[in-house]
């Protein structure tokens, strides 16, 4: 019998795999299947060495531009959504709280005590649940049941201070 010819194979699995995950921006999946080619080519199983290079540097590029970006995110982009998100947590808890001192004032026309307290507010004896956290002072002024302004108070936002007239609702600042 003769002996057959050995054929070199042009490709490798692994490395294919690798340009396709990488070009997918799988990165993770692209560095561990371009290093299992990379590892191949060496041992003599496989040849294609280009392929397993190729998704290994698609795939290490592909992490590094996923950490830049994740680290542009929570270094400017990230904050600005924080401050917005407190900013439309204030005027959430001011109309609620605001709501229940009306509810409260049809009942009785006496302006109820208000307070923040830890993860609500206090109107009489009545609790209201908080979306904003932080520090936070609430006020109450006014003489009756049409006269009458919410003030609210906080750190985390563009705002700080939003108010809620009694006739006219919600308002940006303090109450004048």
């Amino acid at each position: 019998m003769s002996e057959q010819p050995t054929t070199r194979t042009s490709s490798d699995p692994f490395g294919i795999g690798a340009v396709i995950a990488g070009v997918l921006l799988l990165s993770p999946v692209a560095i561990v299947l371009g290093h299992l080619g990379l590892r191949r080519s060496r041992t003599g199983t496989r040849r294609a060495r280009t392929a397993a290079v190729a998704g290994t540097i698609l795939g290490y590029v592909g992490l590094a531009v996923t950490v830049a970006a994740v680290a542009v995110y929570v270094t400017s982009i990230g904050p600005d959504v924080s401050r917005q998100t407190a900013d439309a947590q204030a005027q959430a808890d001011i109309t609620a709280v605001a709501n229940t001192v009306a509810d409260g004032m049809q009942t009785d026309p006496a302006l109820p005590d208000v307070q923040a307290v830890d993860g609500a507010y206090m109107v009489g004896d009545t609790q209201v649940d908080a979306l904003l956290g932080g520090s936070r002072t609430l006020e109450l002024t006014g003489t009756s049941r049409t006269d009458w302004c919410l003030d609210l108070t906080y750190e985390g936002g563009d705002l700080s201070e939003v108010s809620y007239v009694g006739t006219d609702g919600f308002h940006v600042g303090a109450c004048s």
